[in-house]
C-alpha cells in the first residue's frame, strides 16, 4: 500500500518524502564506516528521535570508533556475533550471521519506535518482529551472492519477509532476488541505500586523458582474496601484453593486501608479466583516492560481490570501468559500451580485448569516464536516506490499515 504522497521511485531530494515517523531506531550491529553518510541524513530528517543501536564489540578500539562516527545518537548493546556459514569450491559463501544480545529486547522497548529498520534477515530483525514493531529490512543479496542457502534458510527468510512492512535494496539484482526466491511484492521494495563516500574535496574529479607516451593505467582496489578475481586480471594482462608487444603502453597497479598476495605477485612473474603489474598493498581508505586521480581505468574482476562500493567510488572521480558480471552492480552502474563494460572473469580474451581498446583508441577514456560521472552522480546520501523514508513511510501505513 502505498500513500499517494510517497513515489514508487524516491528522487535524490529528501525533501520530497515525508517524514512520517519521529522515533525510528536503526539496528546496524556491523557498524560499517559507508553507511555513516546515510545514518546522518536519516538523522538530519528525522530528529532526535532517530537512533542507530550497535554491537558492542569484544575489542574495545572497535567500539570506540563505533561511538566516534558520525554525530547521530546511538546505543551500544552487549552480545555475541558469530556466522555459520555454507563452503563451497571458492570458499565461504552466504555467511549466516547468529547475533545474540539479551539487551537488545530492554533497547528497543525503552526506545519505543515507531518503526524500526534492520539490516539483513538475522535475529536483530527476527527480534524487532516479535516484538510487534514494524520493521523494514534494508538487502544486499542477488541470486548469485545467495546460491548457496539451504532451504531452511530460505523458508526462514520466506517467514521474517511476510512479516516485515518495507524492504530497502542496493539495485536492481536485490529486488529481483526478493521477488524471485523469497516472495516479496514489488510494491514493498525500494532502491538505493547504498552510496559512495563522496571523493574529498582536493581530490581531482573529472574524464582522464591519454597523453602520448603514457601508459594505460588500469587499477584494481580490494583485498587480495581469492573471490576478488585477481589471477584473471593477471592472465588478461598477459594476453594484452603479448598482443601489444614491448611497446605496449599499459600497466596494471593492484590495491591491497591480504592471504593469497604473495601467491599472486608468483603468478606475475610466472606469467612474464612482474614489469607490467605493480602489487601496492595496503593502502589507508584517506589516501586511496590519490590513485584514482592518477589511473585512467578502474577493474574489478570479482567473483563475488553484492554491490561493492569501490565502483561507484572509482566512477565518481571520472574513470570508465570494467566490471565482472558476479558483481551485483552491474546492471545499476554499468552502460555498455557508454562507460565501460562489464565481463564474465573467467574469458581472460574478453577483459583482455576491454582494456586493449582503451589504449588504442584513447579518445574514449575521456568520453567513458564523462558518462560514468553521469551516472554516479544520484548515488548519494540524500537518495539513500529517500529510500529509507519511503520505506517508513509505507510501514507506518502499512500497520494503520
Amino acid at each position: 500500500m502505498t500513500s499517494p504522497e510517497v513515489t514508487m521511485a524516491p528522487s535524490s531530494r529528501v525533501e520530497n518524502i515525508p517524514v512520517t515517523a519521529r522515533r525510528v531506531v536503526y539496528l546496524s550491529p556491523t557498524s560499517a564506516p559507508y553507511h555513516v553518510p546515510t545514518l546522518e541524513t536519516l538523522y538530519r530528517c528525522i530528529g532526535e528521535g532517530f537512533t542507530v543501536v550497535m554491537l558492542r564489540h569484544p575489542r574495545l578500539d572497535i567500539s570506540r570508533v563505533a561511538l566516534g562516527m558520525g554525530t547521530f545518537p546511538r546505543r551500544l548493546v552487549r552480545g555475541l556475533s558469530f556466522s555459520l556459514s555454507r563452503f563451497s569450491d571458492e570458499g565461504r559463501e552466504s555467511p549466516f550471521w547468529f547475533l545474540l544480545s539479551s539487551s537488545l529486547p530492554l533497547v528497543l522497548a525503552s526506545l519505543k519506535p515507531e518503526v524500526v529498520i534492520s539490516a539483513n534477515f538475522n535475529t536483530w530483525s527476527l527480534t524487532s518482529i516479535l516484538m510487534g514493531y514494524p520493521t523494514v529490512l534494508s538487502w544486499e543479496g542477488t541470486q548469485h551472492t545467495e546460491r548457496t542457502v539451504g532451504p531452511w534458510r530460505t523458508r526462514l527468510r520466506r517467514w521474517i519477509a511476510k512479516r516485515a512492512k518495507a524492504f530497502v535494496v542496493n539495485g536492481i539484482l536485490s529486488r529481483s532476488y526478493l521477488m524471485d526466491t523469497v516472495g516479496v511484492p514489488g510494491d514493498r521494495i525500494t532502491e538505493g541505500f547504498m552510496c559512495p563516500e563522496p571523493p574529498p574535496k582536493h581530490v581531482r574529479c573529472g574524464p582522464r586523458m591519454l597523453h602520448p607516451g603514457d601508459r594505460l593505467r588500469c587499477l584494481f582496489v580490494g583485498q587480495m582474496i581469492g573471490r576478488k578475481g585477481v589471477p584473471h586480471l593477471l592472465h588478461a594482462a598477459q594476453l594484452l601484453d603479448r598482443r601489444l608487444g614491448e611497446e605496449g603502453q599499459f600497466e596494471v597497479l593492484l590495491l591491497g593486501d591480504g592471504p593469497e598476495r604473495s601467491g599472486y605477485e608468483r603468478l606475475a612473474q610466472e606469467l612474464g608479466i612482474q614489469n607490467r603489474v605493480h602489487f601496492a598493498g595496503y593502502v589507508p581508505p584517506e589516501q586511496v583516492w590519490r590513485y584514482y586521480e592518477q589511473a585512467h581505468l578502474f577493474v574489478l574482476p570479482t567473483l563475488q560481490d553484492n554491490w561493492p562500493l569501490v565502483v561507484p567510488e572509482a566512477m565518481s572521480t571520472g574513470l570508465p570501468v570494467l566490471l565482472s558480471k558476479r558483481a551485483g552492480s552491474v546492471p545499476d552502474l554499468i552502460r555498455e559500451g557508454e562507460n565501460g563494460y562489464s565481463f564474465v572473469p573467467e574469458d581472460h580474451e574478453s577483459l583482455a580485448s576491454h582494456m586493449e581498446e582503451y589504449v588504442r583508441n584513447p579518445h574514449l577514456i575521456r568520453r567513458h569516464g564523462e558518462r560514468s560521472l553521469e551516472i554516479v552522480s544520484s548515488y548519494n546520501p540524500k537518495r539513500a536516506a529517500n529510500a529509507f523514508l519511503w520505506a517508513v513511510a509505507n510501514a507506518k501505513e502499512g500497520t494503520a490499515s
